[in-house]
């Protein structure tokens, strides 16, 4: 053995492995480095696609978080972040400073969380409640850095517009329509703007599980593209949702029912609402699994569920009857998925 040599009792590692060793290192934060950059790049021209593109910033805004999180998957936590301080840094310079802060703030946030979860291998329903986490975070440092950077509370002035639109709506109707239909149509506007008022606060907390939900089924999209396969959720027939949530969905009802009987307009019509919202949605998903197993099992054409899906989002009288069936699921358990669950407890 030569005296520049490193030994150990077990093994012998010669210079030129050490040397080696040291170029791949640095070969692999050249690469991170390149690669984190690349991100910040995509991010920089997603940002400037939703600044000045009205249109398709809509549906960029549903993936704007997706740079962030492949490089986080691909590369850690490190070189997320720096990427994304890079992004925020340029986005300052060639849009403005208060578009990149939001850019930070929420979907910055979004990224880097459900990146390094998915870097540190975490099973999927740590991911999913972690990742949903930071995004109710993103959303609500959103609203704070409305309010107290800018002075602006972006709520009110939603709604706002949405007021000082119906009555152009309506007018354009009008030369449609007859002018009851009409008058009719601008009623029921209002009516829907009051109720998205009501159950806003619902409406934003389930924001944040439906972009960790998109934006992870993309990740896993474009990772397969490279070679590397992400682990994904569970089957679709194995989803369950806890007992409770068909409870909360009928202690929500009958408190909004009692609520509006009585004329009672407080914080307890505002909860009530809010739950019933959030739970009817979740509700709807679950039905959309019953369905989807019944098919499944008994060899039913998947056309006909597409459809079904496709129609619930714009029939309400669809929907209203999945959050039925999805009561039905929960309570009854015909797919044995709380069965199943306490064997695979039991095993372990």
């Amino acid at each position: 053995m030569s005296a520049r040599s490193v030994s150990d009792p077990g093994f012998v590692i010669q210079p030129e492995e050490i040397v080696a060793l040291i170029n791949r290192k640095r070969r692999g934060s050249t690469t991170a480095m390149v690669e984190g950059a690349i991100f910040a790049a995509i991010a920089i021209v997603f940002n400037l696609l939703f600044y000045y593109v009205p249109f398709i910033g809509i549906f960029i805004n549903l993936v704007m978080p997706l740079p962030v999180v492949i490089c986080g998957i691909r590369n850690g936590l490190r070189y997320s972040i720096l990427s994304t301080v890079v992004a925020t840094a340029i986005i300052a310079m060639v849009i403005n400073p208060i578009h990149a802060l939001f850019f930070l703030a929420v979907f910055g946030i979004m990224g880097v969380v459900l990146g390094e979860c998915v870097h540190r291998d975490l099973p999927a329903k740590k991911l999913f409640w972690y990742s949903t986490l930071g995004g109710l975070i993103s959303i609500g440092l959103n609203l704070v850095l409305a309010l107290y950077v800018m002075g602006i509370n972006p709520v009110e002035m939603m709604f706002s517009q949405l007021d000082a639109a119906v009555p152009q709506m309506t007018r354009s109707v009008g030369g449609f329509l007859g002018a009851d239909q009409a008058a009719t149509f601008g009623r029921q506007m209002a009516e829907n703007i009051q109720l998205m008022k009501l159950i806003l606060p619902g409406a934003m907390i389930l924001v944040a599980p439906c972009l960790v939900f998109l934006n992870y089924w993309l990740a896993r999209k474009v990772m397969a593209r490279a070679g590397v396969q992400l682990h994904g959720f569970p089957p679709a027939e194995r989803w369950g949702l806890p007992f409770g949530t068909a409870i909360l969905y009928i202690v929500s009802l009958i408190g909004l029912q009692y609520c509006t009987s009585s004329g009672i307009r407080n914080w307890l019509y505002t909860a009530s609402a809010n739950v019933w919202a959030i739970c009817s949605m979740l509700l709807v998903v679950q039905g959309l699994v019953g369905v989807y197993w019944w098919m499944k099992k008994n060899n039913k054409p998947m056309a006909w569920f597409r459809i079904i899906f496709i129609v619930a989002l714009f029939v309400p009288i669809c929907s209203l009857a999945l959050t039925y069936v999805g009561g039905y699921d929960i309570l009854f358990d015909p797919r044995g998925v709380r069965k199943h669950k306490n064997r695979s407890e039991q095993h372990e």
